[in-house]
């Protein structure tokens, strides 16, 4: 599998078996830039204090996406019924069971969302994603921006009629002080296949670092690998 070097906040937790037609990491910098250690930071600060105890809950899906339509010049997505299946795998420090519920909920519909506005969603072919990282923060939305051959499906997309998904899975571990969750480390997979010019199957994995912002949770960090196989 062919890869450019990559920031070492960014090293890839996942390599395709099956020799990949592509694969994309983050360009790399000298050193860690001020985003990076802001990120590294805030995990450090959240982790420190708390003690490891850890807690499962069995997981439930998400609504599934929704079906979009095609149009008679132009191939659009075809979103089938394949649900996002969200788990908590282990809760570090106190928090109630309601509260965990809403935890995986919410941060299920941010992962959605992103996977639907960066590959799943829209019209195929296509040339841009313009607004391909809903649920970000301001800071990572402009890293992920320079990453858009990994976090979204441009590359691939002028030359794809279709993409359906195959698998979609979130799994969640969550800091949490004084009974509310702080910090959520989302362990993700979605794999889906193309069809048109260059069919093939793509695998997106890693991990999402969310925190509680304005709100809501919002994606301040990500660790992830993309790779395609015919």
């Amino acid at each position: 599998m062919a890869h450019t070097p990559f920031h070492p906040l960014f090293r890839p937790p996942f390599r395709p078996r099956s020799a990949p037609l592509e694969s994309y990491m983050p360009s790399p910098s000298q050193g860690r830039n001020p985003w990076a250690r802001r990120c590294a930071a805030l995990a450090l600060a959240l982790l420190v204090p708390l003690s490891a105890t850890a807690c499962r809950s069995a997981s439930e899906p998400s609504a599934a996406p929704e079906r979009l339509s095609r149009s008679d010049a132009q191939a659009s997505l075809a979103s089938h019924p394949v649900e996002t299946r969200t788990r908590i795998r282990r809760v570090h420090g106190r928090l109630p069971d309601p509260r965990r519920k809403a935890v995986r909920t919410q941060v299920g519909a941010v992962v959605d969302r992103w996977w639907d506005a960066a590959y799943l969603g829209g019209t195929y072919p296509r040339s841009s994603f313009p607004s391909a990282f809903p649920g970000f923060t301001d800071a990572a939305e402009q890293r992920a921006r320079a990453d858009k051959a990994l976090l979204t499906n441009q590359t691939r997309a002028p030359h794809v009629d279709a993409v359906t998904p195959r698998r979609r899975t979130v799994s969640l571990d969550i800091l949490a002080t004084r009974g509310r969750a702080r910090s959520v480390t989302a362990h993700v997979l979605l794999r889906f296949d193309s069809t048109g010019e260059r069919p093939a199957t793509t695998t997106v994995r890693g991990r999402l670092f969310l925190t509680h912002k304005r709100g809501a949770w919002r994606i301040f960090g990500y660790d992830l690998a993309k790779g395609s196989t015919r």
